[in-house]
């Protein structure tokens, strides 16, 4: 998806949806960053998942994964994890072991409570990291 501007049209779009933020629209067309990023529910979610993704076929899908089980102990002392302040968050080493797991390259990840962005910090630097080798 090539970016574009957030317009008001947009906005209206997704403005009933609960839990849209409370400001003005130029403040929320001034936070984000469409399509990738917006600072209410993502208007072009649906045109992102049809370009990118692969609609499930439950008699072609061959995807099979073990549970994950290994001990995750990650310290709190990484300069990623303590550059943002944040209630919930989770050691970014921590989260990548999780990712690696259970994706493929080239999968979408998503991200469904989207809080300080490190998921996506932790996916982005694991697709650099495998275009590295």
């Amino acid at each position: 998806m090539e970016p574009r501007k957030l317009t008001k049209e947009d906005i209206d779009k997704v403005r009933n949806i609960e839990g849209f933020p409370i400001g003005t629209d130029e403040d929320i067309i001034a936070l984000s960053d469409a399509p990738y990023y917006t600072a209410c529910p993502n208007p072009f979610i649906e045109e992102f998942i049809k370009e990118n993704g692969t609609p499930y076929d439950e008699a072609t899908d061959d995807y099979h994964r073990e549970p994950f089980a290994a001990d995750v102990s990650e310290g709190k002392n990484d300069p990623i994890y303590t550059a943002h302040t944040y209630h919930t968050k989770v050691p970014h080493k921590a989260i990548m072991q999780y990712i690696q797991h259970y994706t493929n390259p080239g999968d979408i990840v998503f991200d469904g409570f989207a809080g300080t962005g490190i998921f996506q910090e932790i996916a982005l630097n694991i697709t650099k990291l495998l275009r590295k080798l």
